[in-house]
């Protein structure tokens, strides 16, 4: 079984994605593991974990959109925009008019300035908030510029309303709910998340812990390979290619086997005869070169 690729994981609540990370790295007995943005522990969903050369993905993962279900209630804000915070003001009989959430949400379509919780892993002096914020020290967090795909309601009450969302990566659902609670006049934080698309992939694709220990086991396998895991164009090279590769060289155009469309200064895959994944290069070509390696990767 593979060893280099990314895995799947719908992480359960109540569960720090660090955590997840361990229990994977045991599973499948490596040494190298990282996730490719977490989810808070009360959060569940699509946790895309990168094994082995796999941790070096994520770079060229970054363009692909996210998508959450949450559940947001307006009878209180918490110092951590979410349940697992501790109430800072409650809210009686609050009744939300669901006209007033979706004028809101017209409003905060594209892209959007948006602050960050005071709990979040934004660093000041190498050191990240959440942690400076525990120890009482009050660091308030930079904006930062998001995008918002589209947001659907899918049901609501008096006190809450369900919604999915569809947004960039570095988007803070968190504030979403605060901003829309204090925009509404009321309280404003997260109840549930869940989240269903992350670096191209849908939770329905993910295994739980356990369905990774038990296939690991028998011997299945469960780890998507580098050259799968890429959701970009692809093309092969020669054997010659492959060396020059993996001596680092300029790839030339005499080593490329196949045609990409559109793919000038486009991050392309580069793949050898079995379908490993080399490099990931930049297509810029010029005098008989085809591109520039921009992460190398060496085949099993």
């Amino acid at each position: 079984m593979g060893k280099q690729g990314v895995v799947l994981i719908d992480k359960p609540k109540d569960v720090t994605s660090r955590r997840v990370v361990d229990e994977v790295m045991k599973a499948l007995k490596v040494k190298r593991a990282g996730h490719f943005g977490s989810l808070d522990p009360f959060a569940t969903g699509l946790l895309c974990i990168g094994v082995g050369q796999g941790t070096k993905l994520l770079p060229f993962m970054n363009a692909h959109q996210k998508e959450y279900l949450a559940t947001i209630g307006f009878d209180m804000f918490t110092d951590t925009d979410d349940v697992t915070g501790e109430p800072i003001e409650h809210f009686t009989n609050v009744s939300v008019d669901v006209e007033s959430v979706r004028k809101w949400f017209r409003e905060h379509t594209g892209w959007i300035n948006q602050t960050p919780p005071r709990y979040c892993a934004q660093k000041f002096q190498g050191r990240p908030l959440y942690k400076l914020t525990r120890a009482n020290i009050d660091i308030p967090p930079r904006e930062k510029q998001v995008h918002i795909e589209r947001v659907d309601i899918l049901s609501h009450g008096a006190d809450w309303v369900d919604v999915r969302i569809v947004c960039s990566r570095g988007t803070y659902i968190r504030s979403i709910a605060r901003d829309l609670g204090a925009s509404l006049g009321c309280g404003g934080y997260l109840r549930e998340l869940r989240r269903l698309r992350s670096e191209g992939f849908h939770v329905d694709d993910a295994m739980t812990l356990q369905e990774l220990k038990e296939k690991a086991g028998k011997g299945e396998e469960v780890i998507i390979p580098l050259s799968r895991a890429l959701h970009i164009q692809k093309v092969r090279v020669t054997s010659m290619g492959q060396k020059g590769i993996l001596d680092g060289n300029p790839i030339q155009s005499s080593w490329v086997l196949d045609t990409v469309e559109n793919s000038e200064g486009n991050y392309v895959a580069v793949v050898n005869g079995d379908d490993q994944l080399l490099c990931v290069a930049r297509h810029q070509p010029s005098g008989g070169i085809w591109g520039y390696i921009e992460r190398g990767f060496r085949p099993d």
